[in-house]
């Protein structure tokens, strides 16, 4: 990393990402047909996105047949997926498995295997197995197993990290593998789901050098939390669009119940914790394209900020609309849900903070 100012600024062709994105959200996410599925996402919407929109191949180089957009970028479409509350597997294949694969540096690797993450052919993900590797003749087989895996259910790839003699290192096994056991687990999110993963005899290949994952797992994950900040800030501003449009229309005393004061001060700090957050996810997006010093702490505030925030106005939106806003036909608790389960995904707030001020040598 080296000390440059981000550039925050945002161009024409950002809000048209934005609008292009959010359109095709509104019209394919579909979230309470699909999270009673087993697969928990629409498959048909997801070849849409690849085809017409090649979302997939957003953060993939062009030199492995991808579109070679940057951080900032990834912040809107993240933004306006955690708006949607999309269920498909793009925090996965995106977020954590695109970026494990470019940040290992093993050519090769990325080459073979990123093509098909961008065409959304391959659904991909990373597991932080606790388990380990022995060598197989000129290949890996892996044992171990993992728990609340994003979409492990349903992914074709898993980059899956387990120990070797030389140290931690990164694997890429295919679920067809015959030693590879995943199922969907029952969690507080319904509409992402997670997954637990058995490795027994997996065959797997090496990403990156033998021993050298906890570099290319530390800067994927520092990556990865922006996403996830980006989506908790979008999830926050929908949170808030709804307490608005509902406390314009609801009446009790003969007029709207957002001219009272008590729900219009909670509608005022629900925004200051949304633009608090969406700066703070935004920023971090800016570090991180710009290559600043600044990013791994930027990256934890924002993850530490967006996390908490969500969760607030989440909860916020059910009281602002009061018993509507518990019942199970109302999407506020899918928002609830999400915040809660999201803010302990990539670690929790406090460890967050206690990251900020290791970092920082207090």
């Amino acid at each position: 990393m080296v000390s440059t100012r981000p550039d925050l600024t945002l161009s024409g062709e950002h809000d048209e990402l934005r609008s292009t994105v959010r359109q095709f959200l509104a019209a394919t996410a579909n979230v309470r047909q699909v999270m009673e599925t087993a697969d928990g996402f629409d498959r048909s919407s997801w070849k849409q996105m690849a085809e017409q929109l090649g979302l997939q191949a957003l953060l993939v180089p062009e030199r492995y047949e991808g579109l070679g957009q940057g951080p900032v970028e990834a912040q809107i479409v993240f933004e306006e997926m955690g708006r949607a509350l999309y269920s498909g597997p793009y925090f996965a294949s995106v977020a954590l498995a695109t970026n494990a694969l470019l940040c290992s540096g093993d050519e090769a690797a990325c080459g073979d295997l990123l093509p098909g993450i961008a065409a959304g052919t391959t659904i991909a993900t990373l597991a932080l197995a606790d388990g380990t590797a022995n060598r197989d003749g000129d290949g890996w087989v892996l044992e171990g197993s993992h728990r609340f895996l994003p979409n492990g259910h349903i992914a074709d790839l898993f980059l899956v990290t387990a120990r070797t003699d030389a140290g931690l290192s990164l694997f890429a096994v295919e679920s067809a593998d015959p030693g590879v056991k995943a199922r969907a687990l029952e969690s507080l999110d319904l509409t992402r789901k997670l997954a637990a993963v058995t490795l027994a005899g997996a065959k797997a290949r090496l990403v990156g050098e033998d021993g050298g994952a906890t570099e290319i797992v530390q800067s994927t994950l520092d990556r990865a939390r922006v996403a996830l900040a980006a989506e908790e800030a979008g999830g926050a501003a929908r949170c808030l669009e709804m307490s608005v449009e509902y406390a314009k229309q609801r009446e009790q005393f003969g007029r709207p119940i957002g001219s009272f004061q008590a729900i219009a001060h909670r509608c005022v700090e629900m925004l200051q914790r949304v633009e608090f957050a969406r700066a703070a996810s935004r920023y971090a997006a800016s570090c991180l394209a710009a290559g600043t010093s600044e990013f791994p702490v930027a990256g934890r505030v924002a993850a530490a900020y967006c996390g908490s925030a969500y969760r607030w106005v989440a909860t916020e939106n059910i009281q602002v609309h009061g018993g509507i806003g518990f019942t199970w036909e109302h999407d506020a608790h899918l928002h609830y849900r999400r915040s809660w389960a999201s803010e302990t995904l990539l670690e929790n707030t406090d460890q967050h903070y206690l990251a900020i001020a290791d970092r920082l040598g207090l």
